[in-house]
């Protein structure tokens, strides 16, 4: 075999070894991409949230900030006839609040969670039914498919607790809507 062949069979079967074996090896990788991810106030989101526009739509507003739905059954939002809040060592009940809609493409699992001193005596329920909460677990949320809502309906449960005129009950609702 001439020298030259030999050293060209020989540089091929290196560069051929190289190949197969690779030398493509990496541990970390940042790779931009493009997502648009942007906010939309209640009425406009995947889980709507708004006022159904029935009896107790003075307890029911949007904040000014943004189209959140904001609930004030406060001192400040005083009613017509001249309500002031909740009763103290009372059940208050006001049915067909507000509406969650799942404006989605698929079936999701609807909680709530509470913040606030005395937020376990806030309850939401789905329609006027009130033996079911919906809570913060998803053994006690609601499940809605693409397009469908849900009617939510508000118990205050003040009976037996040492509360004060002016007391606050909640800071804070957080509706989650987790895929199923």
């Amino acid at each position: 075999m001439e020298r030259r062949k030999f050293i060209a069979t020989v540089g091929s079967l290196a560069a051929g070894s190289a190949a197969a074996v690779g030398t493509g090896a990496f541990t970390s990788v940042t790779a931009s991409r493009n997502v648009d991810v942007k906010v939309a106030n209640d009425a406009s989101a995947y889980l709507r949230l708004e006022g159904t526009g029935g009896p107790n739509t003075h307890y029911v507003t949007e904040d000014g900030s943004g189209g959140t739905l904001t609930i004030d059954l406060s001192s400040d939002n005083e009613t017509s006839a001249g309500g002031q809040g909740v009763n103290l060592d009372a059940v208050t009940q006001i049915d067909e609040l507000f509406d969650v809609e799942n404006q989605g493409t698929q079936e999701v699992e609807v909680t709530i969670d509470k913040t606030g001193a005395n937020s376990d005596l806030v309850e939401f329920h789905a329609s006027n039914s009130y033996d079911d909460e919906i809570g913060s677990s998803a053994d006690n949320g609601v499940t809605l498919g693409p397009g469908d809502s849900v009617t939510v309906s508000v118990q205050i449960d003040t009976e037996g607790e040492n509360l004060s005129d002016g007391d606050q009950l909640l800071d804070s609702v957080t509706f989650n809507a987790d895929a199923t």
